[in-house]
């Protein structure tokens, strides 16, 4: 149902994505459209359809090439989502067909920050971990725990995928 992949990008790539987090244009908004409380957290938009190729677009292009199964996806969006101490967000869906997560920063396990996964009655922890990648059908829910200590910045970049159109102009599954 899901896949996680350690040290996904090589250390100075992986290094260069961490650094750029401190630049990111950081909103304050609701996180999870269908939240009847309206909890918040930061996102960051970093490649949508509408925008030029550019770096997570080009990490994107690198993601697709090391996993067969999303070679029948194209990427919709690419967001960057922000938590701190006591955001957690709540259970949800994503947008599209499949998801893939990936933890930029440098982190300690003592700080919490896991992503949970439900299927059925059963729950998955997956620890936030840097350097770290998740695949995911984007149906599943899940929600991302916030840090447990202050002053911490917990940051997953969501690449949001479709699946392509076959010649019939049904979605491959």
């Amino acid at each position: 149902m899901f896949i996680v992949k350690d040290e996904f990008f090589n250390p100075d790539v992986s290094s260069f994505i961490a650094r750029g987090t401190e630049v990111y244009l950081w909103r304050y908004w609701r996180t999870v459209m269908d939240d009847p409380a309206n909890n918040r957290s930061f996102v960051s938009f970093l490649w949508t359809q509408s925008s030029e190729h550019n770096f997570f677009y080009m990490l994107w292009a690198m993601i697709q090439k090391e996993f067969p199964s999303l070679r029948n996806c194209y990427c919709s969006r690419i967001i960057a989502n922000g938590q701190v101490k006591g955001q957690n967000i709540k259970w949800h869906t994503d947008h599209g067909d499949k998801t893939v997560l990936y933890f930029p920063v440098e982190w300690k396990p003592d700080w919490g920050g896991s992503t949970y996964f439900k299927i059925g009655n059963c729950e998955t922890e997956i620890q936030y971990k840097q350097n770290r990648l998740v695949v995911f059908d984007s149906n599943i829910l899940h929600r991302g725990s916030g840090p447990t200590v202050d002053n911490i910045l917990r940051v997953s970049i969501a690449f949001n995928l479709r699946l392509k159109a076959t010649d019939t102009g049904k979605t491959t599954p």
